[in-house]
């Protein structure tokens, strides 16, 4: 592979635009690529007639197509060969001379010099149409074409048009000065942002300056990527910023060229900046009713607005999934709420929690985590999230609303990872007051796991009759929090007990799977009871063996050096330690 070129610079590309054309390449492999290569390196490059080529004897481009009274005209039968096409489409010399205006810009805007040129010596010299700025503007235009065009041609197209000479001053043969419009100084913009030249764009800024010549959100555009095509990444990233401020339309095509190039260039953090900057698919195509996402697409834009916290996007997404007739669940309101929660919105995030209960959609301690992870990153404040939160449950609660009671269970859950369990506990004195379903089985885990935390044993026990008074039925993480309250209170035989009730609730429901404690808790008590020699570490040991299924050796090691069992003994523990000491204990809920 040759070396790649070392002059690459705004400077250079300046001086010595066509510098980059002429690159060879490798053609080794590929035989009639290379054969077509070499065909069109061997065509010549500039025709001898053409009398738009510097190789000609004219001058400037005036002279060629307005001045040579001698030249050659293209008539009606030259134009039809040249210019017919396969569907047998008119020759220009055919067309009214309006149509042949529209085909004279729109073939500028693609790049084509050659049929503007056409166009132009048939409004001349068949129609007498004098030259004007159209036609100038046009040429202009043409030299867009990344092939043909160069910033050296746009300078003699200007000097022809007398854009440095003083008004009134005579030009070449005689012509009259031809203004340069506003539409004329951005097709220049737009040439120079392909044939980058410094000077000549300062040129054109300060003609449109002195001319009052607003510069459009299109020249924009231009103006950047010509920046960037110097390398003056500063300077386009400051007016890039400065476009996406005043909500200045930006293409699309610009952002990609910015980031091609920032990235080319190792300018990585600059990209991502761009990238930052760039308007999403939905604002530009969805929200103005251009294009229609599917269901998929709008649960990931929804996702993706919950994760940074983009009120807007998501309140629109919910407008699209609303226009199709879409049911909500409970999928749809977490992600609201959490986007809520992401832009620091607690209030409207609760009111999403009421109206999923207006829905009769469960709100559960799954739909309120976000809620609960919100409230515990709260920062140092003379009133705690949690107790802000359920103020504002109480105002809805007064305004006739009903409030979910997982929504307070959140609250006291995070009061109490941060170590303010008697704030949980005063609203949980407050609960009936604002939930008229009152407290339910988490509610009272909530506090159990306060208890724990805070070794209040006592406390524990007034809430185990407090369940029962309310017929609350424990669950698994009930049993396992009490019994890790007994453990920390050095209470071995009410620990046993839970866990005795664990397993009569196991025998009568069935539910082997979740009636059991939870590992850790399971090893701590089955190492309490070898330590103090109780047997029943023996029966508690076989069982845990048998639903974990990669036992701690820890724990079998402890049980088997405090009774000296065999490990094949451990295996054919008889369950008879549990029935013997059942009659001592009352089950407490």
């Amino acid at each position: 592979m040759p070396p790649r070129l070392v002059a690459n610079d705004a400077l250079w590309r300046c001086l010595c635009p066509g510098i980059f054309r002429n690159v060879s390449v490798s053609t080794a492999g590929r035989p009639a690529a290379a054969s077509a290569l070499r065909r069109r390196l061997n065509r010549p490059k500039f025709h001898p007639l053409r009398v738009h080529d510097y190789s000609t004897a004219t001058s400037s481009y005036s002279d060629a197509l307005f001045s040579q009274p001698n030249a050659p005209t293209f008539r009606s039968s030259q134009l039809l060969r040249a210019h017919q096409s396969p569907r047998d489409k008119p020759p220009l010399a055919q067309l009214p001379t309006h149509i042949l205006y529209e085909h004279l810009r729109n073939a500028g805007a693609k790049g084509h010099f050659d049929e503007v040129f056409s166009i132009c010596r048939v409004l001349v010299k068949d129609r007498g149409e004098p030259p004007n700025k159209d036609m100038y503007t046009a040429i202009l235009h043409s030299f867009v074409s990344a092939s043909n065009g160069t910033a050296g041609k746009v300078r003699k197209v200007l000097e022809d048009m007398g854009f440095w000479a003083d008004a009134g001053s005579g030009l070449h043969g005689g012509h009259t000065k031809i203004e340069l419009d506003a539409r004329g100084c951005e097709c220049v913009l737009e040439v120079l942002a392909v044939h980058p030249d410094y000077l000549l764009r300062t040129e054109i800024l300060e003609y449109m300056k002195s001319r009052w010549f607003a510069l459009s959100d299109r020249g924009h555009n231009f103006l950047i990527a010509g920046l960037l095509r110097e390398r003056h990444f500063e300077q386009a990233l400051e007016m890039l910023d400065d476009m996406a401020r005043r909500k200045t339309r930006i293409e699309n095509w610009l952002f990609d060229k910015a980031l091609w190039t920032l990235l080319e260039f190792g300018e990585v953090e600059e990209a991502f900046y761009v990238l930052g900057l760039r308007d999403g698919v939905w604002n530009t195509q969805v929200e103005p009713g251009y294009l229609k996402p599917g269901t998929g697409a709008c649960h990931a834009v929804l996702a993706l607005a919950a994760r940074f916290g983009d009120v807007h996007l998501a309140t629109d997404v919910f407008r699209v999934l609303t226009e199709r007739g879409t049911v909500f669940t409970t999928h749809h309101y977490e992600l609201l709420i959490t986007t809520y929660l992401n832009a620091k919105d607690l209030s409207a995030a609760l009111s999403v929690l009421l109206i999923m209960g207006d829905a009769n959609l469960k709100v559960n301690i799954g739909t309120c985590q976000p809620l609960y992870w919100y409230l515990r990153r709260e920062k140092a404040a003379e009133i705690s999230r949690s107790m802000a939160a359920f103020n504002m449950l109480q105002n809805f609660e007064a305004f006739g609303c009903k409030v979910p009671t997982a929504a307070i269970n959140a609250c006291m859950q995070a009061s109490i990872v941060l170590d303010r369990f008697e704030e949980a506990i005063e609203i949980y004195k407050a609960l009936h007051t604002v939930s008229k379903s009152g407290p339910d089985t988490q509610t009272f885990n909530v506090l159990f796991q306060g208890c724990h935390k805070n070794n209040r044993k006592e406390l524990a026990m007034f809430f185990a009759n407090e369940m029962i008074q309310l017929d609350l039925k424990p669950d698994r993480l009930t049993y396992d929090r009490l019994i890790l309250v007994c453990l920390q209170a050095d209470d071995l035989e009410d620990a046993l007990l839970y866990y005795e009730e664990m397993r009569s609730l196991r025998a009568k429901l069935g539910s082997a799977e979740m009636m059991r404690p939870r590992r850790g808790t399971w090893e701590e008590l089955i190492v309490r009871c070898a330590k103090v020699g109780d047997e029943r570490a023996v029966a508690m040991l076989k069982e845990y063996k048998h639903w974990q299924e990669e036992p701690r050796l820890a724990v079998e090691r402890a049980v088997k050096e405090r009774f000296q069992v065999a490990p094949s003994e451990t295996g054919r523990a008889d369950e008879a330690v549990f029935e013997e000491t059942r009659p001592k204990y009352a089950a407490k809920i």
